[in-house]
């Protein structure tokens, strides 16, 4: 059997190589597509560059128009290609582009995602034959997002147990930039590009430097711009302008602040204390993590300060604290690859 998987952003990138690796040891042909993307290119070009990754498109900007003519430009340059490979199956996290040229191909797509309030999902989602998703998102949220309600099936895992479960340690990264293990806090600023945020970078990283003040951080952009800004609104920080991978520097970051969804999963899942400021409503899978106490969620610069202060000087409890309730978190998490594998396998029959 032949499978197409089309990657859009980092996150899946490290998800989608792992169901790639799953299914070649099953015996599936796998073809692997992506687009151009400063947040992707570097990733590709060196962690991956093991990969056969065909690059075909690219990004279309923080504007709605630009993203509009960015993906049915895509659209028809895949067009071209994919019907050559003859893929029996497409997976993607949303991809517009991928699911309806399968759909087209008289083909199924399976939808893996925890995303269900992403705004491509109406495009993707009507035409999944299967919604793959964690237990903790429930199939209300996907049917309200596009998707038939008998084609949600559940997986019990985070996304980011894709590609943590197992990871090897490796502190090249540090050594790179010259950290010492538990001696930074670690900051994510958030996809302010993204259609789903509503937030300006300048408004995040003022709303930052008043509750970082002169403690040591390491501040990871997503995008050029990001990193002048940053570097300007906080010049104290080391802004780290490389597009390293975010787990070996966040394992051993003293705290985390997040701004986004996939790293403060991460953080959750490896036991490292974090605090979340992504602004608005929070995803479903954060506000579980909420509950589980694997997440503090902060909602002004008076409160993150008083929650950094708090978890740094009594660090060594607070983290204890984590990673107790993060192993337990872990131990009834199953291998979400091999699931979306076998759903693949039964939906072909």
């Amino acid at each position: 059997m032949k499978a197409w998987i089309d990657i859009l952003s980092p996150k899946q990138l490290w998800m989608f190589t792992r169901l790639a690796e799953e299914l070649e040891r099953r015996g599936w042909e796998v073809l692997l597509t992506s687009r151009r993307y400063e947040q992707l290119d570097e990733l590709i070009e060196t962690v991956f560059q093991g990969w056969d990754i065909l690059r075909v498109g690219e990004w279309g900007g923080g504007t709605l128009e630009g993203k509009l003519k960015a993906s049915a430009k895509r659209l028809l340059e895949l067009t071209r290609i994919i019907p050559e490979h003859r893929p029996d199956i497409a997976f993607s996290s949303g991809s517009p582009e991928a699911s309806r040229i399968i759909y087209g191909l008289g083909k199924p797509h399976i939808l893996v995602s925890d995303t269900p309030h992403s705004p491509v999902n109406p495009l993707s989602a009507p035409l999944s034959a299967r919604v793959m998703t964690p237990w903790v998102i429930s199939r209300e949220e996907w049917v309200r997002a596009g998707a038939m309600r008998a084609a949600v099936r559940h997986y019990r895992a985070l996304d980011p147990w894709f590609w943590l479960r197992g990871l090897r340690e490796d502190d090249s990264a540090l050594r790179e930039l010259g950290l010492s293990r538990g001696r930074y806090v670690l900051v994510r600023l958030p996809e302010t590009q993204a259609a789903y945020l509503n937030v300006s970078d300048e408004e995040f990283l003022t709303w930052l430097r008043g509750a970082l003040g002169d403690m040591e951080a390491v501040v990871l952009p997503r995008y050029r711009r990001q990193a002048e800004l940053a570097e300007r609104i906080l010049p104290n920080a080391l802004v780290v302008r490389r597009l390293l991978p975010g787990p070996p520097i966040l394992r051993h970051a003293a705290v985390f602040v997040g701004g986004g969804g996939t790293m403060t999963q991460e953080a959750a899942l490896m036991g490292v204390p974090n605090l979340s400021v992504y602004p608005g409503r929070l995803p479903t899978v954060l506000r579980y993590l909420v509950g589980r106490g694997l997440v503090l969620r902060v909602r002004s610069v008076r409160g993150l300060v008083k929650a950094l202060g708090e978890i740094l000087g009594n660090l060594d409890s607070w983290a204890e604290r984590w990673r107790r309730r993060s192993a337990r978190l872990r131990s009834i998490m199953e291998e979400p690859e091999r699931r979306v594998a076998e759903a693949a396998e039964k939906l072909l029959g």
